[in-house]
């Protein structure tokens, strides 16, 4: 194994990350960030909590040869993989609340989910406000809230009951930032303005709900520290509870809503 990086992730976290859940979650998002911050030729791009690089790597196709993509994270592990799945992108390791640039320094800034894991949520949109040049264009994308998510919101109640209620509140906690207002309020409080937020439907798609939910739980809630038992009764209750979104061979697919928020700088 090795060792914990600063978000305690290893190699091996990230690269899981990578082969599980970019596929399944998030190969379909990078068209529609780009396409709120108008990315286009030429433009210099930084990407806060850029993970394992998924957006990053699209990004450069956008931008062509005059263009840049600097991939930022709190995670080595992460940029570790990203290093390796991007190499014409540059990747600097660092916490979103102090980001080490200098002010109007991005055409575009984009967070692509990442923004509920920070512990000052205002202060990582100031930041990235800051370094962003007059006429810049930021994006920011969330997961809306259970509300919206009914199969997550399930899922961390199947969670609760089979496992503990901190398993429950850790698959909770990526829906944060979409309840209702919740986003507004947070560009508001850090003085952002003209702010356009939109809801975008989404799918999660896995190759079974027992798949899904030992990843979910193994990102989440640290399945080597989960009872067996228990964990193959919650991929029980989940069999049943999701199989109207199976096909004949038991993949999933189902409905995993986002929002992006999107602002020029005048």
């Amino acid at each position: 194994m090795s060792n914990v990086d600063e978000m305690g992730l290893t190699k091996e976290n990230a690269e899981y990350y990578e082969a599980s859940f970019v596929p399944a979650i998030f190969d379909q998002w990078p068209p529609r960030v780009m396409d709120a911050m108008s990315m286009g030729e030429g433009d210099h791009v930084l990407e806060v909590g850029c993970g394992t690089g998924v957006h990053t790597r699209e990004m450069l196709k956008r931008i062509g040869a005059a263009g840049r993509v600097t991939g930022f994270d709190l995670s080595e592990s992460m940029l570790g993989v990203a290093r390796a799945k991007c190499p014409g992108a540059e990747f600097i390791q660092g916490n979103a609340m102090a980001l080490p640039f200098e002010d109007a320094s991005f055409d575009v800034v984009a967070s692509t989910f990442m923004l509920m894991f920070v512990p000052d949520p205002v202060q990582a949109i100031r930041e990235m406000w800051r370094v962003l040049k007059p006429g810049g264009r930021l994006a920011i994308s969330v997961w809306e809230g259970l509300h919206e998510n009914p199969v997550y919101s399930r899922l961390a109640s199947i969670a609760t009951e089979r496992i503990n209620d901190e398993a429950g509140t850790s698959l909770s906690w990526p829906f944060v930032l979409g309840e209702t207002g919740k986003l507004a309020d947070l560009c508001a409080e850090a003085r952002i303005s003209g702010v356009t937020i939109t809801p975008h439907e989404g799918r999660a798609k896995f190759p079974s709900i027992d798949q899904f939910v030992r990843t979910e739980v193994k990102a989440w809630v640290l399945a080597d520290h989960v009872d067996e038992a228990n964990l193959d009764q919650a991929v029980a209750d989940a069999e049943a509870a999701f199989a109207s979104y199976c096909d004949e061979a038991g993949a999933a697919d189902f409905p995993l809503n986002g929002l992006i928020a999107s602002a020029k700088k005048e």
